[in-house]
């Protein structure tokens, strides 16, 4: 669809959680109360697939594995390797810092026991999440997934996964009822200190629906795309971002891709494209085009939509990824493709214009700052003494005024 650029901002991609919160809400409430039977019931009556049991084990995880063969272990193997070397120069160092008599200790405590949610057969986001989870220091990984069918509950591969990352404590049933389960604990499955995962809207509702009582990473939308491509590149730069765009827009039907560019005819190759994959791709998200003259209305434009993804196929990439300000992770002359699945960031990323205020999940959203501060200062104890009196604190006051004796 061709938009104006005035008209591109107002595209519509925020998640109307309000209209799912009841359709989840029962199923929440009756895990809560019934525990992992109701996790069963659910699981038999929404997905069609009858289990026995909620948690899958540590042989069942092992002998699922053996089934890989080594040439796919080795492939998986060194993803994890290049995901876990990738996050682990970005773990945050302790800080100490010194001012005469008082001393403040700043240091990362990795969050003891953290939920991971993965969608149904979804290695990549199992890849990333527990990968970055092991390398913040977690001890305590909790993986809950919906299940495959009744013959395999998850992927031999998925299984490999968690073997190589010796992570066992891993459930499986209906998505909604998993994320209840880690909010709220059940027989079996220990309630967690923070989720993370992607999910649908009603994953994301029920996210948002516990909220109240556990932390989360985020409410995760759709995918978004925001390409920026020019006539400064080759045609063979174009065909592969035609192809990008479409990645992208697989991920279904509320999926969008916003392609930005200079030129009338790269435009036009993107819409004959799009329609030609439509036309082979039942659930394919919405791509929108747009005319751009110069590249100030290129950053202003990606500052306000906030996209999850923004990919610039251009030999004028610096000049517009130095000013965005407001992005989930941008892509230079790099397919975002890559960065989904073996690059090394997480592909885990903030969608609905919230990346205006959080970006792509690190090690330090698997950790929390704690600060140790011994000593203080005369002087700033009698200035805490007169903010106390103004804000009629007394006993504050009172205390303040105790070591001044």
């Amino acid at each position: 669809m061709r938009l104006s650029k005035n008209e591109i901002v107002k595209v519509r991609r925020r998640l109307n959680i309000e209209e799912y919160v009841d359709k989840v809400r029962d199923i929440l409430y009756k895990v809560r109360r019934e525990g992992d039977k109701a996790i069963i019931e659910i699981t038999e009556k929404i997905d069609k697939i009858k289990i026995e049991k909620i948690e899958i084990g540590r042989e069942y995880i092992r002998n699922l594995s053996s089934k890989v063969s080594q040439d796919i272990k080795d492939i998986l193997k060194r993803i994890v390797e290049r995901i876990w070397n990738f996050n682990a120069k970005l773990l945050p160092k302790n800080e100490i810092i010194v001012s005469g008599s008082e001393i403040a200790k700043l240091k990362y405590v990795p969050i003891e026991r953290v939920g991971i949610y993965i969608p149904r057969g979804y290695i990549s986001t199992l890849i990333m999440l527990t990968t970055i989870a092991k390398v913040s220091g977690c001890e305590d990984i909790v993986v809950f997934t919906p299940p495959i069918n009744e013959e395999y509950l998850i992927q031999p591969e998925m299984a490999y996964i968690l073997e190589l990352l010796k992570i066992y404590r891993v459930y499986v049933g209906n998505g909604v009822a998993g994320i209840g389960a880690l909010a709220y604990g059940t027989e079996t499955i220990p309630k967690v200190f923070k989720i993370y995962g992607p999910g649908n809207i009603y994953i994301q509702s029920a996210k948002y629906l516990v909220s109240s009582e556990v932390d989360i990473d985020g409410i995760e939308g759709p995918t978004e795309l925001v390409l920026y491509v020019d006539d400064t590149v080759s045609d063979r730069d174009i065909k592969c971002a035609i192809l990008d765009v479409i990645a992208e827009l697989e991920h279904g039907v509320h999926s969008i891709a916003i392609v930005l560019s200079n030129s009338e005819n790269i435009l036009n190759m993107f819409e004959v494209e799009y329609r030609k994959a439509k036309e082979n791709l039942e659930n394919i998200g919405e791509l929108y085009t747009v005319k751009i003259d110069n590249l100030e209305d290129v950053v202003n434009i990606i500052n306000e939509i906030a996209p999850e993804h923004v990919e610039i196929i251009s030999k004028k990439y610096r000049e517009i990824s130095s000013r965005i300000t407001n992005a989930g992770i941008i892509s230079i002359n790099t397919p975002c493709t890559y960065l989904d699945y073996s690059a090394g960031p997480c592909h885990v990323l903030p969608t609905s214009g919230f990346a205006k205020s959080r970006g792509t999940i690190t090690p330090l959203d698997f950790m929390k700052k704690i600060i140790i501060y011994e000593g203080y200062s005369i002087d700033m104890l009698n200035l805490g003494q007169f903010l106390a009196k103004i804000e009629n604190m007394k006993y504050h006051e009172e205390s303040l005024r105790c070591r001044l004796v």
